[in-house]
C-alpha cells in the first residue's frame, strides 16, 4: 500500500477506544479523569463526526492535509471517507477490510486478521483485547478545555512509538488524537461535528462501487 494508505490503516487506531467495553487503568492521580473518559467510552455504542488530519512522512518530509467523515459501529465496524485531493474510502466490518480508491477504478479487498495480527493495538477494530493489555498510560494532562493522555505500548517490537488522546473537559468526549510511530511519522486527527449513539445503519459498511472498478480480492485461500 502507499505511504497514505499506511497512515490511513494507523489512524484506525484512534478510534477504536470507542468500541472496548470496560477499559481499566492503573492507579494514579489523575485516576477521577480517567475513570470520566471510561464512563463516556462505554456508553458509546456509534460514533459519527467530520474530521481534519494531518500525516508527516518524514521519508518524504512533506505533511499530507485531508478532511472527510468517520463512522463507527461496535464492535469494530468502520467507515472513514476521505476527500480531495486524494479521495479514498476505507471500511471494515470486523471480518474484511476494503480500501477503495476511485480516482484509480481500484478496490482491495483483505481480511482484517491478516492486517492486523502482528499489530496488537489495531486488534481493538475486531474488538478484541484491551487497552492496558498493549499500552501504559504515561501521563495525563488537563489543559483547558482539554484532557491530554499519553499512551506508550509495552510491546517494544511495534512499529507504534506513542498514541495521544485529546478529551473534552465538559464531557470527557475524545475530540482528537495523535498516532507517532517509531519511523518518524506522526499522523494528527480532530473531530468536529461529533454525534453519538445514533443508528447508523450496516449497509454502511459495505463496499459498493461501480461495474468498471477493478476488486483486488486476498480474501480467497491460494
Amino acid at each position: 500500500m502507499t505511504n497514505r494508505a499506511s497512515l490511513n490503516l494507523q489512524l484506525l487506531v484512534l478510534l477504536t477506544l470507542l468500541t472496548l467495553p470496560g477499559i481499566l487503568f492503573a492507579e494514579t492521580s489523575e485516576q477521577k479523569a480517567l475513570d470520566a473518559i471510561q464512563s463516556q467510552y462505554e456508553k458509546v455504542l456509534t460514533f459519527e463526526a467530520d474530521f481534519t488530519q494531518q500525516s508527516y512522512v518524514k521519508m518524504m518530509n512533506q505533511t499530507q492535509s485531508v478532511k472527510g467523515k468517520v463512522q463507527i459501529k461496535k464492535p469494530g465496524k468502520m467507515r472513514w471517507v476521505y476527500g480531495a485531493p486524494d479521495t479514498q474510502i476505507l471500511i471494515s466490518n470486523e471480518k474484511t477490510l476494503w480500501l477503495y480508491v476511485p480516482d484509480e477504478e481500484q478496490a482491495t479487498k483483505v481480511p482484517v486478521e491478516s492486517i492486523y495480527s502482528s499489530n496488537t493495538p489495531a486488534l481493538f477494530l475486531a474488538g478484541k483485547g484491551k487497552l492496558t493489555q498493549a499500552f501504559n498510560v504515561e501521563s495525563v494532562i488537563e489543559e483547558d478545555p482539554n484532557i491530554i493522555v499519553t499512551l506508550v505500548p509495552k510491546d517494544e517490537e511495534q512499529g507504534l512509538a506513542r498514541l495521544v488522546l485529546v478529551a473534552d473537559k465538559k464531557n470527557y468526549q475524545i475530540t482528537g488524537s495523535t498516532v507517532y510511530d517509531k519511523l518518524g511519522n506522526k499522523t494528527e486527527i480532530r473531530f468536529n461535528q461529533i454525534r453519538v449513539n445514533r443508528e447508523i445503519p450496516e449497509e454502511q459498511f459495505q463496499l459498493k462501487t461501480p461495474p468498471n472498478v477493478e476488486i483486488l480480492d486476498y480474501t480467497q485461500t491460494p
